[in-house]
């Protein structure tokens, strides 16, 4: 009797616990099917499109808006633009003729460089440019160019050029060459001239000797202004 009663109550309790768990499968069968319902219910609701309108532009309303900016921006940078109307200036084209190209072209002077320029003479300068007391009488002298003490029996060209001017008195012979630009160079004290005026010259070209005495005068001058050689001499 008591086996009867132990079994029927075990058969009671796996009802129980049968019917909750049944019950707890609906609440959970019962909840799902509402969050699938409301989602295909959110999925499918009509979305109301945000349509932004704008209105067109013509061209002619468009050119407008663009005359007025420039016309506003004139009249604050350039306000003497808008004082009075536009005029068109028409360019004449020169009245000279344009040069024949068969006739020959204009010569076109020469730079004169002194980067290379030479020395004259082999020797040593014995009176620089400048103002000097003289050894015998004591006064002061100005020499417009540098005198030597030659050890060669040359005198050569220190630059290119054409030979100006050759002439003597009775105490020295000066032979001038004009470089151009400007600029001539002066040689004194020489003898055995071998140019005359006219003759074009290179450097380096020998032109005459010293003079007995073993002293030679060299000068530069530009504009007929005296230039201190020893300045360009390398």
């Amino acid at each position: 009797m008591q086996r009867w009663r132990a079994l029927k109550i075990k058969i009671n309790q796996s009802w129980h616990n049968w019917e909750r768990r049944m019950l707890l499968l609906g609440i959970v069968a019962g909840l799902s099917l509402i969050i699938g319902i409301g989602l295909g219910v959110y999925r499918n609701w009509p979305v109301e499109e945000q349509v932004s309108t704008v209105n067109p532009v013509s061209r002619e309303e468009l050119e407008a808006a663009v005359v007025t900016q420039v016309q506003s921006v004139i009249a604050d940078l350039y306000p003497w633009v808008l004082d009075g109307p536009v005029q068109l200036v028409t360019v004449e084209p020169p009245s000279n003729p344009l040069p024949n190209p068969t006739e020959p072209r204009p010569e076109v002077e020469p730079v004169v460089s002194f980067e290379h320029l030479i020395w004259p003479v082999q020797g040593e300068v014995s009176t620089p440019f400048g103002w000097y007391r003289h050894p015998v009488y004591g006064d002061w002298r100005f020499n417009a160019g540098l005198e030597f003490e030659v050890s060669s029996e040359q005198v050569r060209t220190v630059l290119a050029g054409t030979v100006a001017s050759v002439t003597s008195n009775d105490v020295e012979t000066e032979l001038v060459i004009d470089h151009g630009s400007g600029w001539s160079s002066i040689y004194r004290s020489i003898r055995g001239i071998t140019v005359v005026p006219g003759d074009k010259v290179t450097q380096n070209q020998t032109i005459a000797l010293p003079e007995n005495t073993g002293l030679v005068f060299f000068g530069l001058t530009h504009n007929n202004e005296p230039v201190n050689p020893q300045a360009f001499l390398r």
